[in-house]
């Protein structure tokens, strides 16, 4: 009789350390073999369920085993392998496509989650708040030469967000802007590669200037007034209306030009170069105003669409209308009950301080000015300066507030208390710091609490001196 030889009946398998990639492929098997039993198990046969759940269960105990063998995780990640095959439905073999959808799907949630309850982005497209906050600001170029190259625009386009625009002579002769109706510009709509994005169509304002009998087009964003640069730049005045009118006949009907300049121009010149820097992008606090309410000083950002039909329902009086449902960014400067009055010093009216975008004066809060925020004190410390000095020197671009609308020299207003009107509704008066270039509460009234979306509190583009929390 031969001897049996037991090695040879029961010969032990080789260990095989586990590869770095056996570990990795095991975990990610056993990851999506729990997540189709948790999600599918309630679906599934109760044989089916308990295979897959013994397999998951194989694969994890092989998983922590030490030292890791390579044989064992594979026998183990095949049994998970073909229960999910079995049972896996949409999470396996089109997990690619799927997890890729869903893990969208739950960013887009996330993403709105927080932009509707925590923080908003918003661009400020004006300069209603200027120097707080900046628009839409021009940076001109005197001639071809100084112009910036292409890794010159691409620099400015990446810090400042500048769009470069610029409009060469295609003959020769003296420079006309030509008037579309009572208008400087026209509005038109632009698409690829013009609009919003290079994708989405934008409205622009398209200008049509004349040399030599030969139109020249230039449109520039919507949002950005093109106005005052084309009079500082041609005749060094503050408004076209300062230019002379030229009425001539086009074929039979009147046209109306403005000559902007007694320069002769020729063929080739640069007419117009300038940059137009992207206005601050910040982030709006929508969260605080959940548990405080808006206070007086704050920089905030409010919808319109209800505003006008607001002010007509507790009867504020006011001439003007917004029109529109859109987001403006304003100071809130006064809070319910608070009584708000603005005071003209006597002397703006003798010494002659230039009252043509508005005649200054303080504003007074319960019988106290305005302070307490940089615009607060610097819009009154230059009325102050105005008034003792109509040719003061200011110290920085705060023009000081004027005296227009509900809020004339001496006119006293309160800002309705939820129970002192129809509505029912809290309201707060907000102004633009830069008050000669701002349509606000003067203007159209008061907003509803229920309009403010919350508080600009950092700004975070582009990197200029106002980068940083707001103020």
């Amino acid at each position: 009789m031969s001897e049996t030889n037991n090695n040879d009946a029961n010969p032990k398998k080789e260990f095989v350390k586990a590869t770095r990639s056996q570990k990795k492929g095991s975990k990610e098997i056993l990851r999506l073999g729990q997540k189709v039993y948790d999600y599918r198990k309630d679906l599934l046969s109760e044989e089916d369920a308990q295979n897959l759940q013994s397999a998951n269960d194989g694969l994890k105990k092989a998983l922590s085993e030490k030292p890791l063998s390579g044989t064992q995780l594979e026998e183990k990640a095949k049994e998970v392998d073909v229960q999910l095959q079995k049972s896996g439905d949409l999470y396996y073999h089109k997990k690619s496509w799927f997890e890729n959808v869903e893990m969208l799907l739950v960013a887009a949630i996330v993403v709105i989650g927080i932009r509707s309850f925590f923080v908003q982005p918003f661009i400020i497209p004006t300069n209603s708040m200027y120097p707080s906050f900046s628009g839409m600001q021009p940076h001109v170029y005197e001639d071809k030469e100084s112009t910036p190259g292409f890794v010159g625009r691409f620099v400015d386009k990446l810090f400042l967000g500048a769009s470069h625009f610029s409009l060469e002579a295609e003959s020769s002769g003296n420079l006309y802007l030509k008037l579309q109706g009572q208008m400087s510009f026209r509005f038109d709509d632009a698409k690829f590669p013009e609009g919003r994005f290079f994708i989405f169509p934008a409205t622009v304002r398209e200008y049509v200037f004349e040399v030599g009998g030969k139109d020249h087009v230039l449109r520039v964003p919507a949002e950005f007034d093109l106005d005052e640069l084309i009079a500082k730049r041609f005749a060094g005045v503050e408004s076209l209306q300062d230019l002379p009118l030229i009425v001539t006949q086009d074929q039979g009907f009147p046209s109306n030009r403005l000559k902007l300049s007694d320069k002769h121009f020729n063929k080739g010149d640069l007419l117009l170069g300038f940059d137009i820097l992207l206005g601050d992008a910040l982030f709006v606090d929508r969260f605080s105003y959940n548990f405080v309410h808006p206070k007086s000083g704050d920089p905030a950002v409010f919808r319109t669409g209800s505003i006008d039909e607001f002010n007509r329902k507790i009867g504020t009086g006011v001439v003007s209308q917004i029109g529109e449902d859109k987001y403006y960014i304003k100071r809130l400067v006064g809070e319910p009950g608070d009584v708000l009055q603005m005071k003209v010093p006597e002397s703006i009216f003798t010494n002659g301080t230039d009252v043509r975008k508005g005649v200054p004066g303080v504003v007074y809060r319960n019988g106290i000015p305005l302070n307490g925020k940089t615009a607060f004190d610097r819009n009154r410390k230059r009325v102050e300066d105005l008034a003792s000095d109509p040719n003061a020197v200011p110290d920085d671009a705060f023009p000081g507030y004027r005296a227009e609308g509900i809020l004339t020299n001496q006119a006293t207003i309160k800002v309705p208390k939820a129970n002192e009107n129809p509505t029912g509704k809290k309201a707060f008066f907000a102004m633009g710091d830069n008050s000669t270039d701002s349509l606000d509460g003067r203007a159209w009234g008061f907003v509803p609490e229920n309009e403010i979306i919350g508080r600009a509190f950092l700004v975070y583009y582009p990197f200029t001196k106002r980068w940083g929390f707001a103020d």
